[in-house]
């Protein structure tokens, strides 16, 4: 079939008038309507401003047809007499029948569906050449919305049976679009280079990764962003005339290339002559001073001044004026390039909190989420309250989601009510896996997991891990509110068999069977202690051939120890996540001892410490590290070998064998004994998984680690040295469990040193 390139159609309005004249009408005694193939009759005559046995004059034709057309479903209407028979010609516009994408590769053809539905383009609705020309354009200015000013969209029309069409588009990208240069002028007090820091737009550097940055993708959001980015700069630095006078974009003839020149004009530089305060915020001048950011003879600072705004008013809000508003009203000097700042208060009525609605939670008892709000029922609204509210109900395990909704109250002026939206996760978990690592190989778990036990909050784990290095078996309870201000207690079993040969450690195994009581008390909203008492039976089995300071351990102090191990431990966390955070930091240290009565005595003292800064929305940086010290101590001499520090592997020093990074027998080189003393430290950029920003549970992430296990008395040159390394690398939490693996190459290798540049680890606990 011939192809009929899309243009607009202008349809034909004649109207057929008979020989004899009708100026002065008649009465319809029938109504015809011809050419109809899909409309109904009924449609027609429901839209035509003429009834049988009304009277019909040449006049009313116009108005007819106007209304026919307006229906959309025609492409032609005439209208004339036969008689006393009103006739009724049409043309019907056709169906679409097919839609056919091609070329669209940038953009998924389900959404391009989507945009073509809302504009009512869709299969078996009438065609509206209109419509698709206005989507023809939206489809360019999302592809030039992307960075694609070279795409091309032509839309054609295909002829097919019964009165249908096929509408054809066809998508020609082009090439991305890239900023070549960028040019600021008019600029004095600012050096060029300082102020194109300033801009999210520019030419892509030398050592930019290209998935990673898109800083060399031109779009007119992001420039208005960074003119503003641009301005804020200025008028941070008390420029507050400052002027964009001109932006001039440029594009190369190929539609490659992207040239952007931006006019300023700084003015003068204003400092701050005095800030007064108008109105009772209740607060003392020292209160006040720790507030207020801006001071008298300061350079003025727009970034400043909105962060005293905000302070202001969030100390407001957590007095219950939710409606609060502090409005900076500047007093220019010109002739002294000064600005006084009046901070004008309007604080408006005390708000307070009627009622607390939970919407949601249907896995979960009402009372688990209400005690983890801040904000309660019948108290003043506190911005500060709500916020902290929310965060520590998204901290549950099995919560996915929370927000905070404020709905005044009907008939009042001094009350809200407060819509907690909740969506929750799966909690009860029965999970059979199988996996493998490299460090311990093929690895077979059974886990029973209830983090929400019967919707009370508590948490029950039952895990069966089977490995050639590690079986461990354990039952664990734990109960987070076993009083009603927040003390946990929780109880644990176990036993754990492991081989240290078949991990290239040492030659011998340990079997470990125990039990262990805890509680955990908050001190304040990020902070708390913990105590964990505990009993165990260990016994040591040496291997055919153990290094001569294992064999020389179990004989001066047996292969069987009681132990009654006791720790204490202090954190602080402040992440707004315990899963992948992007802000915050989480703190740890605890101190371990075997208590008199035990048949070895040593402490271990530890601490651990992260640290999460958004870089974007969706990029984090952090900085993690470990520190860990151990001494003997009482009747015992030194602390034993199998509990010991090792560094290296994944956790710990990427790009180094597992566990290889601490000191040897000097009896055995091929045997670890581990050291007195471990330092590690992380410093890493996450980041979503490119074309797959969407999944959950996946991130990826450069790194730097650094760390090494020594004995302090003993250890020297390459022995105390710190490793480093540098690579890639990716977590995914799977369903048959965590999976991780990387790419690091060692920076400082020592000889002797195990590299082990890949690894992984599928299904096991890292």
């Amino acid at each position: 079939m011939k192809k009929q390139t899309l243009g607009l159609s202008v349809a034909s309005c004649l109207v057929v008038l008979s020989q004899t004249a009708w100026a002065a009408g008649f009465v319809v005694r029938d109504i015809e309507v011809n050419g109809l193939e899909r409309v109904p009759a009924g449609t027609v005559l429901n839209y035509l401003p003429a009834r049988i046995g009304q009277a019909f004059d040449d006049q009313q034709t116009g108005n007819a047809i106007k209304a026919l057309f307006g229906t959309g479903l025609f492409d032609d209407v005439k209208v004339g007499r036969r008689g006393d028979v009103l006739v009724v010609n049409v043309v019907e516009r056709p169906a679409i029948g097919e839609i056919n994408l091609k070329g669209n590769r940038k953009i998924p053809s389900a959404k391009l569906m989507e945009v073509l539905k809302s504009r009512n383009v869709g299969k078996g609705d009438t065609l509206d050449k209109a419509a698709l020309l206005s989507i023809q354009q939206e489809l360019e200015e999302q592809y030039k919305a992307m960075g694609y000013y070279g795409v091309s969209v032509e839309t054609t029309i295909e002829p097919l049976l019964r009165n249908r069409v096929a509408v054809n588009i066809n998508v020609k990208e082009g090439a991305t679009t890239r900023i070549k240069n960028v040019k600021i002028v008019g600029n004095q007090a600012f050096p060029e280079a300082v102020l194109l820091k300033q801009l999210e737009s520019g030419p892509r550097g030398a050592f930019t990764i290209p998935f990673l940055s898109d800083r060399d993708k031109y779009s007119k959001d992001k420039l208005i962003g960074d003119l503003e980015n641009l301005t804020s700069f200025y008028r941070d630095r008390g420029y507050l005339n400052f002027e964009i006078t001109s932006t001039e974009v440029t594009m190369s003839p190929d539609k490659k290339d992207i040239f952007l020149t931006v006019g300023v004009q700084e003015g003068d530089q204003y400092r701050i002559r005095d800030v007064t305060v108008a109105g009772d915020l209740g607060l003392s001048k020292e209160q006040l001073g720790e507030l207020i950011k801006i001071r008298q003879g300061q350079v003025f600072s727009q970034k400043a001044l909105e962060e005293t705004r905000k302070n202001l008013e969030g100390k407001l809000g957590e007095q219950g004026f939710a409606a609060a508003k502090i409005n900076a009203v500047p007093d220019f000097d010109q002739a002294n390039k000064q600005v006084g700042i009046t901070l004008a208060v309007e604080t408006g009525r005390r708000i307070y909190v009627r009622r607390i609605d939970i919407r949601g939670a249907n896995r979960t008892k009402d009372e688990v989420f209400r005690r983890e709000l801040r904000q309660l029922e019948s108290s003043q609204y506190s911005k500060e309250q709500i916020e902290r509210s929310k965060v520590r109900l998204e901290r549950l395990p099995y919560v996915e989601e929370a927000s905070i909704e404020v709905e005044p109250v009907a008939g009042t002026e001094d009350q809200v009510d407060l819509i907690v939206k909740v969506t929750e996760r799966s909690s009860n978990q029965f999970r059979v896996g199988a996996g493998y690592s490299q460090s311990q190989g093929v690895l077979f778990n059974v886990n029973l997991n209830q983090e929400n036990f019967m919707g009370t909050g508590k948490q029950m784990d039952i895990n069966v891990d089977n490995s050639k290095v590690n079986k461990n078996y354990s039952i664990s309870y734990t109960n987070p509110y076993y009083t009603p201000d927040g003390i946990s207690r929780g109880f644990s079993v176990f036993h754990n068999k492991y081989d240290a040969a078949a991990e290239d450690i040492s030659s011998y195994a340990s079997n470990r069977t125990g039990a262990s009581v805890n509680y955990a008390i908050p001190l304040s909203e990020h902070d708390s202690v913990s105590l964990n008492v505990g009993a165990e039976q260990r016994e040591i089995v040496l291997g055919s051939d153990p290094a001569t300071a294992i064999t020389k351990y179990v004989t001066d102090n047996g292969s069987k120890y009681t132990q009654l191990p006791v720790t204490v431990s202090y954190v602080h966390d402040t992440r707004n996540r315990s899963i992948f955070p992007s802000e915050g930091q989480r703190h740890r240290v605890s101190l371990q001892a075997n208590v008199p009565g035990s048949d070895l005595e040593y402490q271990k003292l530890s601490y651990e410490g992260a640290a999460y800064m958004p870089v974007t929305d969706d990029v984090t940086f952090a900085v993690k590290g470990k520190v860990g010290v151990s001494n003997a101590a009482g009747k015992t001499t030194e602390v034993p070998f199998f509990d010991k520090y090792y560094a290296g592997g994944i956790g710990s020093v990427r790009g180094y064998d597992q566990s290889s990074l601490a000191p040897r027998s000097a009896s055995h080189r091929d045997q670890i004994l581990g050291g007195d003393t471990m330092a590690s430290a992380t410093a890493e950029l996450q980041f979503p998984v490119p074309f797959a920003e969407d999944v959950k549970g996946l991130k990826m992430s450069t790194f730097v680690d650094a760390g090494n296990a020594y004995n302090r008395s003993t250890s020297t040159g390459d022995e105390k040295a710190m490793r480093y390394s540098a690579g890639i690398g990716a977590v995914w939490l799977s369903p048959i469990g965590p999976f991780e693996i990387s790419y690091a190459k060692p920076i400082n290798s020592k000889t002797g040193d195990e590299e082990q540049k890949v690894q992984f680890s599928i299904g096991a606990s890292f």
